[in-house]
């Protein structure tokens, strides 16, 4: 436990954190593994063993999708039911990335991306679909 983990399925980069609660402590490593998978051109980042994610893993996490959102990568998160969903920061999440709460959910959504959608898009648990507002944010991150 405690660590990162990649594996690929249908092409697909699967990035599993395993940590109960990702912070600054890891930050670093999921930006420098995102930007890594960038030639996967889809990703997705199982958080469903985390129960926290402070700011800075979360904004390690929104520089990296920022990078590979130009490079044309899909990123989405998986997210656990519990803690992580009732938390304020679902809200930010879900304004960013598409999330799911199962990985069957989050491959069938990469494995039948439409190629003509500009731009990323977001789905929340209501079903809802909308622009990510990813490009209103402001990082103040250092991209070394």
């Amino acid at each position: 436990m405690n660590s990162i983990h990649r594996i690929f399925k249908d092409g697909i980069a699967i990035e599993r954190v395993d940590f109960i609660r990702a912070t600054i402590n890891e930050a670093q490593e999921i930006k420098d593994i995102l930007l890594d998978d960038i030639d996967s051109k889809k990703i997705i980042v199982d958080l469903s063993m985390c129960d926290y994610i402070d700011s800075t893993f979360f904004g390690a996490m929104v520089f990296a999708h920022r990078v590979l959102r130009h490079q044309e990568c899909e990123i989405a998160l998986v997210i656990s039911n519990t803690f992580l969903s009732k938390n304020f920061i679902y809200n930010e999440i879900t304004s960013v990335f598409n999330v799911y709460h199962s990985m069957k959910d989050a491959l069938h959504a990469l494995n039948n991306i439409d190629k003509n959608t500009v731009g990323f898009r977001n789905e929340n648990t209501a079903g809802e679909r909308g622009p990510a507002k990813i490009d209103q944010m402001q990082l103040m991150l250092n991209p070394e």
